[in-house]
């Protein structure tokens, strides 16, 4: 009703006007509700493709006081309202291809019911995933003011106690019954192609999985795979014709690593297959001691939609094979030396005696790397008091840091080091060190003799002890240690023909790895290297003049001579002849001077 408003002793009244109120009776109706996309009986002309298609019918009526005899509603109609914007929508119009569409319909009051009809068509079944969840249409309206007459002193308004929008839902049929419920049975199993992976080495792994479905169809099927920090995702394996080859996508949510792969929309009921998927496994500062996948299938049904969830643990361990080798150069030092003499009181290092080396490698023969490694030689130094071998530098090759029990080189001895020895070089790249000495002609001991040699060590003799710590060897890498000294050939050539070993000892202890995983043992080892001394008594060589030789060679002809003569007064050259041949030879002679008579 209409509103007249006054005051006492205004002289003045203000109405106001009540708007028409139209009530709208829409309806929104699906034909079929339930598309099947198989049933393709529409074809669009602009792409020449048949479509399964349904019809969505839009009608309304009206009823209302002191209103024109019809109105103008504004529509608008949206397929697949329910997917996000960006998402492919399944539905579109058939005259305009877009999932939107304005409208206007025009309703009289005479006719009860007034219906607009709009062609839909779904999209191929290449273009979407989503066949489970209901296609939603939905319907908005309102009056089309634009249309009433200029006349009107009030303009209608729709009632406010009812809605203005509609929503009913499409559904694709699927293979699930005649209720259109698809219920599956997702079952998953998986196992690794090792139990077991070892820091430092190539490690691949091939999950095997097989997934199966025991009862309807699931749709949008997916598995996931779960990466964990350690590994990274390869590929799906494709030489093995038992394993079929998926669809696979690497993705991370929530920074969270996994694999999706597609196991078929829908993954029909009696499915069952293996497939192999590879990982690489190389990240292994923090891993513990095993890794760890997480699987599933995943599915779009409403019920029963996943799969058991499959956890795989795969076995991490560290192991290292370590080796301490080492050589002595020269191996052997002959005494007594050629052309030296002691001094008391020696400055350079040739005057201590002949130069003897002992070089010792650590290396990582793999797979996994080592850290925290001590290493310990013993160097037979002194024996009561008498200087044996007298170390005048160390030096060192790779991560490695040593220190002396007691200080080196005190006397202050001169002394050249190159950068990097040939020998040290040749030792630590695996080539052959030639070991070599300077022959004079000379006379060396006798096997038995060098078996009875004493050897010198730190269990009868004073050592220095040399203690190094080295750092981390990755596999194939090598750490080096190298003695420079000098034999006191003094001390031994008070001692003379006595033969003596100097060895010394050298030792390793892996204290640790550098990963969480440590092996039950850690890698150990011990050496000696031994350096022999030896007695000859050198050959002495005479020069022979020039004219002792040529009196040797005439002597030699004169008494060549007199043996000739000698045998040729006896008669020795004569030649002795058959009697025969001389009887023949005097009748010869006879006839020959008959006839000259």
């Amino acid at each position: 009703p209409d509103l007249i408003v006054g005051a006492f002793g205004a002289g003045k009244a203000v109405v106001y006007r009540a708007r028409p109120v139209v009530t709208v009776n829409a309806q929104l109706v699906l034909n079929p509700m339930i598309v099947n996309p198989d049933n393709k009986t529409c074809r669009l002309p602009d792409f020449q493709l048949s479509v399964a298609c349904f019809t969505v019918r839009v009608c309304a009526e009206f009823e209302g006081q002191s209103i024109s005899d019809e109105i103008v509603l504004k529509g608008e109609l949206q397929l697949d309202s329910l997917k996000q914007k960006g998402a492919v929508k399944r539905t579109l119009f058939f005259d305009y291809h877009q999932s939107h569409h304005y409208f206007s319909i025009l309703i009289e009051r005479q006719k009860k019911l007034h219906c607009q009809d709009f062609l839909v068509y779904l999209r191929d079944e290449t273009e979407f995933r989503d066949k489970l969840s209901p296609i939603n249409i939905n319907l908005n309206y309102s009056l089309d003011e634009s249309r009433f007459e200029d006349s009107l002193t009030v303009k209608p308004i729709l009632n406010y106690y009812q809605r203005s929008s509609l929503t009913e839902q499409a559904y694709i049929l699927v293979d699930c019954g005649e209720d259109n419920l698809c219920i599956p049975d997702l079952q998953l199993s998986a196992v690794p192609d090792k139990e077991q992976l070892i820091i430092g080495e190539e490690n691949y792994v091939m999950l095997i999985i097989n997934p199966r479905n025991d009862g309807e169809g699931a749709y949008e099927a997916e598995l996931h795979i779960n990466i964990p920090p350690e590994a990274d995702y390869t590929g799906i394996e494709r030489n093995n014709k038992a394993l079929r080859v998926l669809s696979c996508d690497y993705k991370m949510e929530n920074e969270t690593r996994m694999v999706v792969c597609d196991l078929g929309n829908p993954m029909v009921a009696g499915t069952n297959f293996s497939t192999g998927i590879r990982f690489s496994v190389q990240h292994f500062e923090n891993a513990d001691f095993s890794i760890n996948f997480e699987l599933q299938i995943k599915s779009s049904n409403k019920i029963n939609s996943t799969s058991n969830l499959v956890n795989l643990h795969i076995n991490i361990s560290a192991m290292a094979q370590v080796q301490i080798r080492g050589v002595s150069h020269p191996p052997t030092i002959i005494l007594p030396l050629h052309n030296w003499e002691p001094k008391d009181e020696p400055t350079k290092e040739e005057e201590l005696g002949p130069l003897v080396e002992h070089i010792y490698e650590l290396h990582n023969i793999g797979p996994s790397a080592i850290n925290n490694t001590v290493l310990h030689v013993g160097w037979p130094a002194s024996s009561r008091e008498e200087i044996l071998l007298y170390i005048l530098h160390i030096q060192t090759h790779g991560p490695l840091h040593c220190q002396t029990s007691s200080p080196i080189n005190t006397m202050q001895i001169k002394f050249a080091v190159p950068p990097d020895t040939p020998e040290l070089a040749a030792f630590l790249y695996n080539s052959t060190i030639s070991h070599y000495i300077r022959r004079r002609d000379v006379t060396v001991a006798e096997p038995h003799r060098r078996n009875s040699a004493k050897i010198l060590n730190c269990t009868n003799v004073k050592c220095i002890l040399i203690s190094c710590t080295v750092g981390q060897l990755e596999r194939g890498k090598s750490a080096a240690l190298k003695i420079r000294s000098r034999l006191w050939a003094q001390t031994f050539l008070e001692r003379k023909n006595d033969l003596y070993t100097l060895s010394s000892n050298v030792s390793f202890e892996v204290k640790s790895m550098p990963y969480k995983v440590q092996p039950a043992k850690l890698p150990k080892g011990s050496i000696a290297i031994r350096t022999s001394v030896l007695w000859s008594t050198p050959n002495v060589s005479f020069v022979i003049p020039l004219w002792v030789i040529i009196l040797a060679i005439l002597l030699g002809l004169l008494v060549l001579a007199m043996l000739t003569l000698a045998l040729w007064k006896c008669g020795f050259f004569d030649r002795a002849r058959p009697p025969q041949d001389d009887m023949a030879d005097r009748e010869q002679l006879t006839n020959n001077k008959t006839t000259d008579a």
